[in-house]
């Protein structure tokens, strides 16, 4: 059975002595066709091991089954520990719903554009998801101009109409600084994610906010940016220390530089959550793991995941989903805490 040439369709409809139109129809449940004619033809295809041409079936249908995940790799890797869960939510709603995830992976350029284009103009996928959305993004522009159905983890503060999920890296940049100074703290750094990327403008923001509400200055020396890696967290939090006087805490923009800003502190003969206070963002797995455990805000992957796919699927029903802002939780370990006393 297993070495059993391929039966196509044209084949299957002679044996029967039924046209291909008919054939088709009835293994499409199609209701014009009687019910024994189907159930023989059922049967039939069965018996052959006969297969669809998934390319001709997309080809007539004008529909893939598939929605395309655009994402824009970081130096730490294609997939990090951030996008796991949320790639599990996703393919949780949309798997049921027949549809599979096309994952896409290009660098934020002109190169990452053309890697849009070939999923959209290519008929690959029906529907977008893109990642790591970026002030003016000329992926969203371009599906805008296509009215192609698509989604965002991340928020466009221009074009608020188009369907979100996103964490309110504001209202966490303003909770992070006034957690920290209300246990003493007066000189809080902040170690953003790429400038171009929105939430890296919303926490920049959030964290201008708290320093202004604890009437501390927002120095700009005291903001930095990485790209989301650890190496860049160290590199960026030794620039830091290096400043007089120093910081007594660094607010990081994930955590993964949240630990390169711990390594950078401990290489400096200081203690993480003594001399210098720690915060990072969005809880992955080994956060709770770390020595000593990380500070961080708790942004629910999966469940953004899910409430992605959910949006996609209305989008192609032809509905308006609504978007969801969600307010990041702080799960408060030892890597932060009080002002060391010589702060003051």
């Amino acid at each position: 059975m297993a070495d059993r040439k391929r039966v196509g369709i044209v084949e299957l409809a002679r044996s029967l002595g039924l046209s291909t139109y008919t054939v088709s129809r009835a293994l499409n449940g199609h209701s014009d066709v009687a019910d024994d004619t189907r159930k023989r033809v059922v049967a039939a295809a069965a018996e052959v091991g006969y297969m669809p041409n998934a390319l001709g079936r997309t080809l007539r249908r004008g529909r893939t089954d598939a929605v395309g995940f655009l994402l824009t790799p970081s130096p730490a890797g294609l997939v990090d520990s951030y996008f796991l869960p949320l790639l599990t939510g996703i393919d949780a709603v949309l798997a049921p719903a027949g549809y599979a995830v096309l994952v896409a992976g290009a660098a934020p350029d002109c190169q990452e554009l053309e890697v849009l284009r070939r999923l959209v103009e290519g008929r690959r996928v029906d529907a977008v998801i893109l990642t790591r959305v970026r002030v003016d993004d000329p992926r969203a522009d371009y599906l805008r101009r296509l009215d192609f159905p698509f989604a965002m983890l991340g928020r466009d503060s221009e074009r608020p109409e188009t369907p979100f999920v996103d964490a309110d890296h504001r209202a966490s940049g303003r909770a992070a600084t006034a957690w920290l100074a209300a246990r003493g703290h007066r000189r809080i750094g902040l170690i953003n994610t790429p400038a171009q990327v929105n939430a890296s403008r919303q926490r920049l923001i959030g964290w201008q906010d708290g320093l202004a509400e604890a009437g501390l200055a927002a120095d700009p020396a005291w903001h930095r940016c990485g790209d989301y890696t650890a190496e860049t967290g160290r590199r960026q939090a030794q620039a830091l220390l290096e400043l007089s006087p120093r910081p007594t805490a660094i607010l990081c923009g994930n955590d993964e530089m949240a630990f390169g800003a711990a390594e950078a502190v401990r290489a400096a003969g200081l203690l993480v959550g003594v001399d210098v206070s720690i915060i990072g963002c969005d809880d992955i797995p080994i956060a709770a793991l770390a020595n000593p455990p990380l500070t961080t805000f708790r942004t629910s992957q999966r469940p953004f995941g899910e409430c992605l796919a959910q949006q996609v699927l209305a989008l192609l029903r032809g509905e308006t989903p609504p978007s969801q802002l969600g307010v990041p939780e702080l799960v408060e370990r030892g890597s932060a805490g009080p002002a060391p006393p010589e702060a003051g």
